[in-house]
């Protein structure tokens, strides 16, 4: 009688670690909803500064987790509808970034698990208005969050993430050449434009 539970118990020790793996959540969707602010630009006539409104903003989350480690990878799109005040008017702009990355565990243990974000990839300037061209520019992003298990499959996540985009200082944005001037006159402010976002939202498991 002995033998036959050893050899159970045996099969269980053995079988464990492979049913936990299987029960691991393989792909996450993180729906978000936040906060953005930053983002400058210059009047090249006046040398004004011109700021991009701080206003709320969208975004979502698709991630697969590398092995079975809780490590994940991350293609992360975010959207912002914004604004930049110009002295003939006010230009409506969305703010999108599209970013490939990960995420890495700071600590996984206990009720809150704490976590990093990285990411690049391109950051979209949508302006509004006859005339206005797109402005498409590399960039990067670095972020550090929190997440609060609900169940084995739903979590709920708090996170912090600064963007970073290079373009080219002195560089007219928002126009064609033939535009003449009014929105022509806005350029870069130095080679980079900056700008913070903090979210919310629910990580879905499947």
């Amino acid at each position: 009688m002995i033998r036959p539970i050893s050899t159970l118990a045996l099969c269980l020790v053995v079988l464990a670690p492979a049913v936990q793996a299987a029960e691991l959540t393989r792909f996450q969707v993180v729906p978000q909803a936040g906060f953005r602010l930053g983002g400058k630009f210059v009047d090249a006539e006046t040398d004004a500064g011109l700021d991009l409104a701080d206003t709320g903003s969208f975004g979502v989350g698709l991630e697969w987790r590398v092995g079975n480690e809780n490590r994940w990878w991350q293609l992360w799109y975010s959207r912002q509808g914004s604004e930049v005040k110009t002295p003939d008017g006010a230009i409506d702009v969305e703010v999108e970034y599209l970013h490939v990355g990960g995420t890495a565990p700071i600590d996984d243990e206990g009720k809150v698990h704490s976590y990093v974000s990285a990411g690049i990839g391109a950051t979209r300037l949508l302006p509004t208005g006859a005339g206005l061209d797109d402005a498409t520019k590399f960039s990067g992003s670095l972020g550090i969050g929190l997440s609060m298990p609900l169940s084995p499959r739903v979590a709920f996540r708090v996170e912090a993430r600064g963007y970073l985009t290079l373009v080219d200082s002195d560089t007219s944005i928002f126009c064609r050449s033939d535009f003449g001037e009014g929105a022509c006159r806005i350029v870069t402010s130095g080679s980079s434009l900056f700008q913070a976002e903090i979210t919310a939202g629910i990580a879905f498991g499947f």
